[in-house]
């Protein structure tokens, strides 16, 4: 067959082929061919005998630059989804084009210009763009309604746990994979009348708000009949009665126990729930299931009991740490007990606290394994009474440092939650304050301070009371305080009791405070805690240019906070000038500098207090309704 009819064909192949092709010849790239696809990519201009320099589109520098390193180095190149700009009547278009460029070769394979070709994928590219949008939106919705689910979960269940002198207590509930809401899980603790501990935890079916409204009202039954000194059966029997009339409670399952802390007896109650782990040196046993039903069932009920030695653990955990698709439940068991075990013996760094550290671990390494529904685990510990704190030092104002270090760590060894830690030192600190200032004013000049001591321990009700005591006379109270007083009165606010025993050898203040510490909700860790601070004098650093002073260390006592009023009315002018105050370095801010800050605030239009989030400062400042500016704080000013 000749080859004449097929070389006829080529020019026919060449105008209505669906790729773009352009051919450009000469050292000048003038363009010499251009197939109709390319033409329209170009929107109907004259581009024949043009040269590759005289097509001018901002839009096109990419091809030019292209062109120009093909033409120079004789190596092909290709693009994906090259974006240009290609200009026309009604402004730039912008497309994407998959781009091949190659040298052009005469027969005799000599270089004698470019060729380029390839597909317009702009549709393409813009179809998987808005499918990606779409997909990024409704992923968004997503994540803000299960956080809604989640953040009402955390509001309904407890948010935090009693520590009492022979149990320590934590508690964790996790969502186990991003495609899972949370749900019907919850968990209580808390002291009953008669000393024990309630330990309850719960699953109802199903998951989302409706799963969460039905939780929420179990466990506010079962938690109220507990805590009015009502058995377990007694109580048992009151939140099923409650849940024939609740939609959505039928079959819902809960595990309840009582534990002496003294002795260790333990008492508890499955109705269709795991029965309770007890963790003790390298073993751990599954305690016998009571055998009776969920809710709904109408079991006559019976109640198991074990005791639990001097630093065991026991655990009350909803089936999500041991239920698997792919695995029979006795093996997910056998990986409760052994990852138990190893959180109970604990690595060589990481919380000191046993029962901290098994609720942090034990969920994560059975989450890790594969567990792919809620997980909530309560762990009380029996331990040995942390000893009571106690420490004498003279009522100087430079000891306040000290006692609010003691107190702290005190705390932080007792397991007291962050936040309550914070208002003991604060308050610890003020009635300290209080005892040097007061206590000893009938000294003579240069007559050493008597001394004030501190005292603190936690209380089988799950109490921590402090008591600080001087052997001093305070004055009578002022009937008209002015801008005194403000100390007991943010100790107040802050949650604290306070009591005041003056006597004839001196003055006891007590505070008393809930030991409680934070349940882990839907958290991989335990909350971030704020270091303590405020043990260094206060330092002032000024600029002068800007009218800012800087503020660290400690103003807890009256000569730092005066100098301090001092320093920002100089800065003021009385007034006259607008001044910003720094709290950043602030560790410690106390009563007696809240006042002058109050004061300030009042008397100065112009003064800006400014403290970061979450900072000691803020915190203190927030408590006592101080006006104030919550910001990240300025760039370091030089040293005056």
């Amino acid at each position: 067959m000749s080859d004449e009819p097929h070389a006829a064909w080529v020019p026919e192949i060449f105008e209505s082929s669906s790729c773009f092709h352009y051919a450009f010849r000469g050292d000048d790239l003038r363009i010499v061919a251009a197939n109709r696809a390319a033409r329209e990519l170009m929107r109907e201009r004259p581009i024949l005998g043009l040269r590759a320099g005289d097509v001018t589109d901002t839009g096109l520098e990419d091809v030019r630059t292209l062109l120009r390193t093909v033409q120079e180095t004789g190596r092909s190149i290709h693009r994906s989804a090259l974006r240009v700009g290609i200009d026309g009547d009604g402004g730039q278009a912008e497309r994407w084009l998959d781009l091949t460029m190659s040298p052009w070769l005469d027969a005799d394979g000599q270089q004698v210009g470019v060729l380029s070709s390839g597909f317009d994928v702009t549709e393409h590219v813009r179809a998987t763009a808005h499918a990606a949008e779409g997909a990024a939106e409704a992923h968004e919705r997503y994540a803000r309604a299960r956080q809604v689910v989640v953040r009402l979960q955390g509001a309904l269940l407890p948010t935090t746990v009693p520590l009492l002198p022979r149990v320590d207590v934590a508690a964790a509930y996790l969502v186990a994979g991003i495609e899972q809401a949370a749900g019907g899980d919850w968990f209580d603790a808390a002291t009953v009348p008669d000393g024990r501990l309630a330990l309850t935890v719960g699953d109802v079916v199903g998951h989302g708000v409706e799963a969460s409204a039905v939780m929420a009202q179990l466990r506010a039954v079962l938690s109220a009949r507990l805590f009015e000194g009502a058995g377990v059966l007694t109580s048992i029997h009151a939140v099923e009665a409650y849940a024939e009339r609740v939609s959505g409670a039928f079959a819902a399952t809960v595990c309840v126990a009582l534990l002496d802390p003294a002795t260790g007896d333990l008492e508890y109650v499955t109705r269709g729930h795991p029965a309770p782990l007890v963790v003790g040196g390298t073993t751990a046993r599954l305690l016998a299931a009571t055998g009776d039903g969920p809710l709904g069932a109408r079991s006559l009920g019976r109640v198991g009991t074990d005791r639990l030695g001097p630093g065991e653990a026991v655990l009350l955990f909803t089936d999500g740490l041991v239920e698997r698709h792919d695995q029979p439940v006795l093996d997910g068991v056998a990986e409760l007990e052994q990852a138990a075990v190893a959180a109970f013996g604990g690595p060589a760094s990481g919380p000191t606290s046993t029962a901290v550290r098994m609720s942090q671990l034990v969920p994560h390494d059975l989450v890790d394994s594969g567990a792919t529904d809620d997980v909530t685990l309560l762990v009380a510990v029996r331990r040995a009474p942390p000893p009571p704190l106690h420490v004498t030092v003279p009522a100087e104002p430079t000891r306040l440092a000290q006692l609010r270090y003691a107190i702290d760590q005190w705390c932080a060894g007792v397991g007291i939650a962050q936040l309550d830690r914070n208002h003991l030192v604060l308050g610890t600190s003020e009635i300290a304050a209080n005892a040097v200032e007061h206590a000893y004013r009938d000294l003579e000049p240069g007559q050493p301070s008597g001394p004030m001591t501190l005292d603190a321990r936690i209380d089988d009700d799950a109490v921590i009371r402090v008591v600080v005591t001087d052997q001093g006379r305070w004055r009578d109270p002022d009937p008209r305080p002015g801008e005194r007083g403000r100390g007991f009165s943010m100790l107040a606010t802050a949650g604290l009791q306070i009591t005041v025993r003056p006597g004839p050898t001196g003055t006891a203040v007590m505070l008393e405070c809930p030991a409680r510490r934070l349940a882990t909700v839907d958290e991989a860790g335990p909350p971030r805690e704020a270091t303590v601070a405020g043990t260094g004098p206060v330092t002032l650093v000024h600029d002068e240019e800007h009218a800012r002073l800087r503020v660290s260390g400690a103003v807890d006592h009256l000569a730092a906070a005066t100098r301090l009023d001092a320093e920002v009315r100089r800065l003021a002018r009385n007034g006259l000038v607008p001044v910003e105050l720094d709290l950043a370095g602030v560790g410690y801010l106390g009563s007696a500098g809240v006042r002058v800050l109050q004061t300030l605030a009042d008397e100065l239009a112009d003064l800006a207090i400014v403290a970061p989030p979450g900072s000691p400062a803020a915190q203190t400042l927030s408590l006592a309704a101080t006006p104030h500016v919550v910001r990240d704080a300025p760039a370091a000013v030089p040293q005056a």
